[in-house]
């Protein structure tokens, strides 16, 4: 196999191992480019960049269009590390390949399995021999069904594309995941404390994978077995969620409704299963000796995060003093967790700091920084942390929130790639905004800026603002169409 990284000054591709040549056929004119005053920012953007897209391949391999998403090397691509990549790649422009790898995972959901997917594929579209011995013997996190629904949903919201929300493929997974596989594992609110943790698991001591056939938890390691993972809850949520969300946008509020209540459900049982009254913070891990471990699972891996990646904490109380912990303890967390961590710096009120985590995740200094998840985040964290862009496909809106250090800081993104077409963003500090809509279609936009503003400036002209409260503090925004083509900058003073 070779792997291609892109000399962007030649628009040129240089091969760096043996093997098959697939590399994905960007012009330089095409990749999304980001320049800033943080002139660090920038290099570190680019170099994570160029690696994500040395990581993606054409097509020509068995299993079509995919990219690496995985450990380095090993040719393949897992469920937990494609749902945290994905965003980063639709962002590159790799929706085909975020479209195929997801339907593998969706086609392969099987009762022979209990309902599992392959947890890991290779390019000759088989499952990786690494984690797969045969249906009876393979390695699978639980978490990894309901991290897949979560991110089927973000998908569409970023790119647009129905085929997530009504492709046979992905409801009849996310039909099977959030009913047949939580009750055939034990998964529920109301079973999961009693379940067996051997569940579904052969006594044959000649398999490979033997108990590693259904962790409940993306942990692998800690004190011994864990019984359960905050991050099993925390997905679970998640994944009620958003199927219900993806049932409305269907305009099926009917079918939603069970889910909703469900996701309910698994949220207080989140609240009183896993939150420690006495010691003011979350349990993490539960292990089989009825032991906990808190943020700390071991010397270097922390499993809280899941809380801010699943989006299930709401409550300034639980919030602030994880965000803190976070912050205290990053740099002895190793890459795979360190990567899920710019973007909470960053929706919390430290820029500086998320743009330092940034740097260093990209430095020659991180031995371990060619791990996939690691530029494929970045891209995002950046695009999503620092610039602040959403998506929301059903409502066809993009919302935008500068979120620079300093006031005479400036930030441009072009060829930006999401709602199924292109656009440009440039920030100048919390003060300007300015979006360009490369793509065919109108889009709404509702530019948002910190603080409390009675009126914001559209091209210079005064409007009332819409100003909201919330644990993030008070934002004010407005709303405004942006027609293919056209360019419209936001102010919040004339």
């Amino acid at each position: 196999m070779k792997y291609f990284t892109y000399l962007l000054s030649t628009v040129a591709f240089l091969a760096c191992s043996t093997g098959s040549e697939h590399p994905v056929d960007h012009q330089k004119e095409q990749l999304v480019q980001f320049s800033s005053s943080l002139a660090d920012v920038e290099d570190a953007f680019t170099w994570a960049r160029d690696k994500a897209l040395s990581f993606a391949h054409d097509g020509s391999d068995p299993v079509g269009f995919w990219y690496e998403a995985a450990l380095p090397n090993r040719e393949a691509f897992c469920m937990r590390d494609v749902s945290h990549q994905c965003i980063g790649a639709e962002i590159l422009g790799l929706s085909e390949h975020n479209y195929n790898m997801m339907q593998k995972f969706a086609q392969n959901i099987s009762a022979s399995r209990d309902y599992c997917s392959f947890w890991e594929i290779n390019r000759y579209n088989l499952p990786a021999p690494v984690d797969y011995q045969s249906d009876q013997d393979f390695w699978y996190n639980l978490p990894a069904n309901f991290d897949v629904v979560f991110s089927l949903n973000r998908l569409y919201n970023w790119s647009g594309n129905k085929q997530y929300l009504q492709g046979s493929d992905f409801k009849r997974f996310c039909e099977l995941s959030l009913n047949e596989y939580v009750d055939h594992w034990d998964l529920g609110y109301d079973e999961v404390v009693g379940r067996n943790r051997l569940l579904h698991m052969s006594t044959d001591d000649s398999l490979k994978f033997g108990s590693n056939r259904g962790i409940p938890t993306y942990n692998e390691g800690g004190r011994g077995m864990a019984r359960l993972g905050i991050d099993m809850t925390a997905s679970l949520v998640a994944a009620y969620r958003s199927y219900a969300e993806m049932l409305e946008w269907q305009d099926d509020s009917v079918q939603a409704k069970p889910y909703l209540d469900r996701a309910a459900d698994e949220d207080s049982f989140l609240y009183d299963f896993w939150w420690d009254a006495n010691r003011n913070e979350f349990k993490s891990i539960w292990y089989q000796d009825s032991t906990y471990d808190y943020f700390f699972v071991s010397d270097d891996q922390a499993y809280l995060h899941y809380l801010f990646y699943f989006e299930v904490l709401k409550d300034a109380q639980y919030i602030r003093p994880l965000v803190q912990a976070y912050e205290d303890n990053y740099q002895k967390l190793i890459v795979e967790l360190k990567s899920y961590l710019p973007i909470i710096s960053y929706e919390f009120g430290d820029a500086q700091l998320a743009n330092k985590m940034i740097v260093e995740l990209c430095s020659e200094e991180n031995h371990r920084r060619d791990y996939p998840e690691n530029s494929f985040t970045v891209v995002e964290h950046i695009t999503r942390g620092l610039m602040g862009l959403e998506a929301y496909a059903a409502d066809t809106m993009l919302s935008t929130l500068s979120r620079l250090p300093q006031d005479t800081d400036w930030a441009d993104m072009t060829n930006l790639s999401v709602l199924g077409g292109q656009l440009d963003l440039r920030h100048e500090g919390q003060h300007r905004t300015v979006l360009t809509n490369r793509g065919i279609f109108a889009l709404r936009w509702q530019p948002q800026f910190q603080g409390e503003h009675e009126f914001l400036y559209v091209e210079g002209e005064k409007v009332n603002a819409v100003v909201t409260d919330s644990y993030r503090g008070k934002m004010s925004y407005v709303q405004v169409p942006v027609e293919p083509g056209k360019s419209l900058a936001v102010a919040v003073q004339p």
